[in-house]
């Protein structure tokens, strides 16, 4: 409707809307600023706020997390040969306005779940979390990869975070639910929101062209990297919040370094067996990264190893086979997920929580099962009822990601907001200057 203006018209309303809200909504953290003291002598001197060092110790960690999803998401989106540029730069994109505008909703859920205004402090701990809403946000963009328009991407950066944050209000507060790597804050919400938004946006297999689908040695190459990236960080990802324990934020990263690292040789050994003596490059891509996933609810239980090995080996499979068997009945049923989200975060994720569910009926005297980490001291709480606050966690997080997804997804088919044709989905031409020697090599993806 706005023709080639809908981008600059949509980017800078949004822009300006992110800047006046930023204003209102955050303010810069304590710590960040020095204080004026009398010292010696009466002479003037700067005291260090206490809680600086301490903050700053995360700043690695904070990286990693911002690196997975710049860097990590965004090559590994670079899969599809008339997408590369698409995957990448829309990732990018993604990434700078969430990073900023996850402030401003942790600001508006605080004021209506607790009826108070309280300005968001940015600091590295905001930051973090922003990170993780960011990523969520970055998984649905998988599952609807190639299908919406720059515009439309603007619209879901400004609502999917705001019901995620909703979304994890209900399951940390009232439901009680510890998820420091987000098996199902994150991973399954993002998955399950972009599985509503293609519902929503009414996208089938049957309207992809098939040509569009396709990638090549160099692309899945790229993608292959974004792989690498996201499979070294992941111990940041998941441990990166708890910078306030280092006991126990050593215990996430031992957990998922086992967890991944078993999910790596799973994947692909279950991929050569379910592909008749070859390894699926999709698989590797994607399905080596599912422990990662599936260990960040019970990352920072106190288990012996043997339990994030197993965890994470069985995600791998089940990752592997999801890749294999269950994307063809989900596209069968006339289900889109572009990336296979739904295999590396949806499964995984809820699996990932089941698995930390049956750590909890199967271990006492236990720390960080429940958000209210002392718990087990208090007479109301029983293994048996957190098993069933992590349950009702998952049909929550399903219920509100598909049920907001699809309301996203009607709402961005509104004539105002550009759209992609048929014909164009998982091409990026309307987009970009492309070069003209580009590479016309081909293979068909398994996806």
């Amino acid at each position: 409707m706005l023709g080639r203006f809908s981008l600059p018209i949509f980017g800078y309303v949004a822009f300006a809307l992110v800047l006046i809200l930023f204003g209102v909504c955050t303010t810069l953290d304590g710590n960040s600023v020095l204080k004026l003291g009398e010292g010696a002598n009466n002479r003037t001197r700067i005291i260090i706020p206490a809680g600086a060092n301490a903050m700053m110790g995360s700043y690695g960690m904070m990286m990693d997390a911002t690196a997975m999803c710049v860097m990590g998401f965004g090559f590994l989106y670079a899969f599809c040969r008339k997408y590369t540029w698409g995957g990448i730069a829309f990732n990018y994109l993604i990434c700078g306005m969430c990073f900023l505008w996850c402030h401003v909703c942790t600001c508006i859920i605080h004021a209506i779940f607790n009826g108070e205004f309280v300005k968001t402090e940015i600091n590295l701990a905001a930051m973090i979390s922003a990170d993780l809403v960011t990523a969520a946000v970055l998984i649905t963009f998988g599952v609807i990869y190639g299908f919406v328009s720059p515009c439309q991407l603007i619209v879901i950066c400004l609502l999917e975070p705001l019901a995620m944050k909703f979304n994890e209000h209900i399951v940390v507060h009232y439901l009680n639910t510890s998820d420091a790597g987000g098996s199902i804050l994150t991973h399954a919400f993002g998955a399950f929101f972009g599985l509503g938004l293609t519902l929503g946006l009414g996208v089938k297999p049957k309207h992809i062209p098939e040509e569009n689908r396709l990638t090549n040695y160099v692309s899945d190459t790229f993608s292959l990297v974004g792989t690498i990236v996201l499979w070294m960080f992941w111990p940041s990802f998941n441990g990166s919040l708890l910078f306030d324990d280092a006991s126990v934020q050593h215990r996430v990263v031992v957990n998922t370094y086992l967890a991944i690292c078993a999910s790596c040789v799973t994947a692909m050994v279950t991929s050569h067996l379910v592909h008749g003596g070859k390894i699926n490059m999709l698989e590797v891509q994607n399905a080596t990264l599912a422990g990662g996933v599936s260990i960040g609810m019970s990352c920072s239980y106190n288990v012996e190893p043997w339990v994030p090995v197993l965890i994470g080996g069985l995600a791998g499979a089940l990752s592997s086979v999801g890749y294999g068997h269950i994307s063809g009945c989900m596209e069968n049923l006339g289900a889109m997920d572009s990336a296979g989200a739904t295999q590396l975060h949806g499964i995984p994720g809820i699996f990932g929580a089941l698995a930390a569910g049956i750590v909890v009926l199967a271990t006492t005297n236990n720390q960080y099962f429940a958000a209210d980490t002392v718990w087990t001291e208090m007479d109301d709480n029983t293994n048996g009822k957190q098993f069933g606050m992590i349950i009702a966690s998952i049909l929550a997080t399903v219920a509100i990601a598909v049920a907001t997804g699809i309301l996203n997804g009607l709402l961005i088919r509104v004539p105002i907001c550009e759209k992609v044709e048929r014909k164009m989905y998982i091409n990026e031409a309307p987009y970009f200057e492309l070069p003209d020697d580009e590479d016309t090599t081909i293979k068909v993806s398994s996806a």
